[in-house]
């Protein structure tokens, strides 16, 4: 099957500059837009009314930076929720070698062996937490852990911080989809901007090919470096 095209941005300079650059193009096209219906019909009302409303919708559209700040929420989120699962990981460990001393066995039934790989997973330590509660919560390892000082609560948390890690983890996830979409869409909103300007600016070369001052009011520019705000964020 076919993959879909990839929406690529049409100009270089800063989203704000170009909108800032099509507010000016607006009001010269309106001062000047009886010579170019005359030539090109397609730019009659209610052509600059569209273009218009394609600008300010695309000014309005949630910026970048405030889909990253939601996504590096969600993900301290996440972080903290991981501390709070390696911590509880490493006290049940504690009392697990207090009860069952020099008993390896014993102790990796509970995760030691596979801790060290797992604890920066967001995938694997719910996991490991998981296991522990299951082997803590056997009537032939409970009550040893809680003679040692282990309460229920702590026990209990085993499972649903494993629960909480991994909702926090599909929200953090969904939070990254959310910003390459607004991104699709918002490059879509400029390009529709864009296009508008470039059809006018092209089409004043023919208009006022004999009238320089007139000319230069429609000169497009984009000589800016490549902005990169839309591009998602590393994993």
């Amino acid at each position: 099957m076919k993959k879909p095209e990839e929406v690529k941005r049409l100009f270089t300079k800063p989203d704000e500059e170009m909108l800032q650059q099509s507010d000016v193009l607006i009001d010269s096209f309106q001062e000047n837009k009886e010579p170019f219906v005359v030539r090109f019909p397609d730019l009659a009302d209610p052509f600059a009314d569209g273009w218009t409303e394609a600008t300010s919708v695309a000014r309005r559209f949630i910026p970048d930076f405030e889909a990253i700040n939601e996504q590096a929420n969600e993900t301290q989120i996440l972080e903290n929720l991981m501390d709070e699962g390696r911590n509880l990981f490493q006290s049940v460990m504690l009392y697990v070698k207090l009860a069952f001393p020099d008993n390896a066995k014993a102790q990796n039934l509970f995760g030691q062996q596979d801790y060290h790989e797992a604890r920066n997973s967001q995938l694997k330590l719910p996991m490991v937490l998981r296991s522990m509660y299951n082997q803590a919560s056997k009537e032939a390892h409970k009550p040893a852990l809680l003679a040692k000082g282990l309460t229920e609560e702590e026990i209990e948390m085993l499972d649903n911080l494993a629960g909480d890690i991994v909702e926090q983890d599909n929200v953090q996830q969904n939070a990254k989809k959310a910003r390459s979409q607004a991104a699709i869409i918002r490059i879509e909103m400029m390009n529709a901007v864009w296009e508008k300007m470039a059809t006018v600016c092209q089409c004043a070369k023919l208009v006022f090919q004999n009238d320089a001052a007139r000319y230069n009011l429609f000169l497009l520019t984009d000589d800016e470096a490549p902005k990169s705000d839309d591009e998602p964020l590393p994993d």
